[in-house]
């Protein structure tokens, strides 16, 4: 068996690693990744929040909240003019455990002792809870930089050196850059009320500091303040956007994980763009205004994009980032985009009210499609979108709603229906309705189809605590797809369904069972309607002690495609962590795995190291074998991970310039960050 750490920190980073295990699969998608909440969690977590001084938009940004939770805290904090530690959370009755432990995670309280805690408050005041000891935050310039690099121990094609007459023949056939990947992060907060921060990524095979980079092939950065009397929140540089529940602009999770994941829908607003993505952010200005029951927020955004042209029209939007070879960098910001929105609420106490209108001007036009199923796709140089929103709630039941429009006609409803009697119960049946003429450029939130258009369907979801010590969580969702979609040229329905069972007999002790079973649309070699289905069950044991972390499990799949004879895979993992000092992690982990092709891959979550998550895919023969160490000294702590990917069947890895000769994979991961 082999082993695997899960390594982000020491002491309280362990619960980190912890949550992440739990919530990463339900805050991820297979389309796009981790979600932009996930992004935020992150970037929470390593600047928390004076508990003392949360409101409630702050409390309901963690999925694992209900409402009443948020007001059982506020209820607490102002009735106690102010916590003395973050102990005294259990005396909010509705708050358990495994809240009370990842609240800690992203709050703190300002009389305790740490980095970013008040240092020292006298006794007095403490024994009086005088509001004057928790009227300021943590005072002082914190300061975040980490340094991450990515070596590989073998040569993709893209790599190897070609004579000039071969590059003169074909100038693609080799990367402008070496083989290290490389990222820069800096973050920096003032009083806890100004924040400034700087993300710069070079991917392997992207020229440093040549070819028109200066340094870095990417740069994001932003300056981000909390704002006071009617300002709430304001940003300059790179950022996210999130109106109601998506439909015209938005960053929400876009399955039924993420609803089950999820106690209320995504809280609308803006976020600092963190994450090292090149291309799903905005870059300009925002601001967040509170007039009263009022409350307007407002952006504006030009930045570049990567594009395929056909001619002088733009054929498809790159959005992975690539920059390695001539013909990526002849598509490098080669066209722009104009982007602007406002949002305007009203709490009006029995019923939350909001009009949201996102427009978009690219200084290119979209061409017309030729694909079939692309008949109904964008045309043309503007699209703007629009939309009311609006929430409502009688007792235990919670509605949000959202319909809107876009420019070029079409209609686009999203509803989420809550029936939540207490935590040990909690059913939510979402309605969605996308016609196929909608259109939305920056449009995110829940669907089963590759975009908010096109899509009819309902999910029911439900979390359950039937007995003491058992955890129940089930979906069923159940789609309609009017016009064609990708891989079927007829209209076709798909069916997702999960089942999943937690048995919690201590807080140090998970057992889990899950199945899940995704059918989706994919004409035969005919082109008669089919479907592509694929059955998945995960069992897994989680153990987090004090020193040792352990991770067990075992997965299967099996999946049937049209004119294909059945296919299946299983993969067997083990991850462990364990503190030798208070200084120092180690920890090993792997995988043997087992498919019968890439179709059947496998994901193993792999925290690794500082923003460094991942689900590297399984397939075919092999196994996957990873060791890491992390020591920390005072503020600076270095980190190093090696991992080694073995194949017993193939003795060529990947297809075109990213191709290795070999069987064998092996990567080196290091990591310095610096905290003060």
């Amino acid at each position: 068996m082999f082993f695997f750490i899960s390594l982000v920190g020491f002491g309280q980073e362990d619960d980190w690693a912890e949550f992440a295990e739990e919530y990463i699969e339900e805050l991820t998608t297979e389309e796009d990744g981790t979600t932009g909440l996930y992004e935020e969690l992150m970037e929470m977590h390593r600047h928390p929040l004076d508990i003392n001084r949360a409101q409630k938009t702050d409390l309901m940004r963690m999925p694992f909240l209900t409402e009443e939770q948020a007001d059982s805290i506020l209820s607490l904090v102002k009735k106690s003019h102010g916590l003395l530690s973050m102990g005294e959370l259990m005396f909010v009755k509705n708050l358990y455990h495994k809240e009370r432990k990842y609240l800690a995670l992203f709050f703190f309280c300002s009389s305790e002792s740490g980095p970013y805690r008040r240092k020292h408050v006298p006794d007095s005041l403490k024994n009086s809870r005088t509001n004057s000891v928790f009227a300021d935050e943590a005072k002082g310039l914190r300061t975040d930089l980490s340094v991450t690099m990515g070596v590989p121990l073998y040569k993709r094609e893209g790599i190897k050196s070609h004579t000039q007459e071969e590059l003169e023949r074909n100038p693609n056939c080799q990367y402008l850059g070496n083989n290290v990947s490389t990222t820069l992060r800096y973050r920096s907060s003032l009083n806890n009320r100004l924040l400034w921060g700087l993300t710069a990524q070079k991917d392997e095979g992207e020229p440093f500091a040549a070819k028109g980079n200066g340094l870095y092939d990417s740069y994001s950065a932003f300056v981000m303040g909390k704002g006071y009397g009617p300002v709430k929140k304001w940003i300059v540089g790179d950022f996210t956007a999130h109106f109601g529940l998506g439909l015209t602009i938005g960053s929400s999770g876009a399955d039924p994980m993420s609803v089950l994941a999820t106690m209320s829908p995504r809280q609308a607003g803006f976020t600092a763009h963190t994450a090292t993505d090149e291309a799903l952010f905005l870059r300009g200005g925002a601001i967040d205004i509170t007039l009263g029951k009022i409350n307007i927020k407002t952006f504006g955004s030009w930045r570049k994009l990567d594009a395929t042209l056909k001619g002088d029209s733009i054929s498809t939007i790159i959005t992975n980032g690539y920059h390695r070879t001539p013909l990526e960098m002849n598509k490098r910001h080669n066209i722009s985009a104009l982007q602007g929105g406002v949002s305007v609420g009203a709490d009006l106490g029995v019923v939350q009210l909001g009009v949201n209108a996102a427009l978009t001007h690219y200084n290119t036009p979209y061409c017309k499609p030729t694909a079939f199923y692309r008949k109904y796709y964008f045309q043309g140089s503007n699209f703007g979108n629009y939309s009311l929103t609006y929430s409502t709630q009688k007792g235990a039941l919670k509605l949000w709603g959202e319909t809107a429009t876009s420019q070029q006609g079409g209609l686009a409803a999203l509803h989420r229906l809550q029936y939540a009697p207490h935590h040990k119960m909690i059913v939510n049946l979402l309605h969605r309705y996308y016609s196929k003429h909608y259109l939305a450029t920056s449009a995110q939130s829940y669907r089963t189809g590759s975009r908010i258009q096109n899509e009819h369907g309902v999910m029911l979801g439900i979390s359950l605590e039937p007995v003491k010590h058992w955890v129940v969580k089930s979906y069923l969702d159940v789609a309609h797809f009017p016009f064609a979609v990708y891989a079927s040229n007829n209209p076709k329905n798909s069916v997702s369904a999960m089942l999943q069972m937690e048995y919690i007999p201590y807080n140090t002790t998970t057992w889990l069972l899950r199945y899940k079973l995704r059918s989706r649309p994919d004409d035969n070699s005919a082109g008669h309607p089919d479907s592509k289905v694929q059955h998945t069950l995960k069992g897994q044991w989680r153990y987090s002690g004090k020193v040792w972390k352990l991770t067990s499990t075992i997965d299967f799949t099996l999946l049937s495609q049209p004119d294909k004879e059945k296919t299946s895979g299983w993969m067997v993992s083990q991850k462990a962590s364990v503190s030798v000092t208070k200084a120092t992690r180690l920890g090993m982990a792997g995988a043997v795995f087992h498919t019968d092709s890439y179709a059947e891959a496998l994901r193993l979550y792999e925290p690794i190291l500082l923003y460094s998550g991942g689900y590297p895919a399984c397939y075919y023969h092999g196994g996957r074998l990873s060791a890491s160490v992390q020591h920390t000294m005072g503020p600076l702590s270095m980190a190093v991970k090696y991992a080694l990917t073995h194949y017993t069947n193939r003795d060529t890895i990947g297809t075109g310039l990213r191709q290795y000769n070999g069987s064998t994979l092996q990567d080196i991961l290091i990591q310095v960050a610096l905290r003060f």
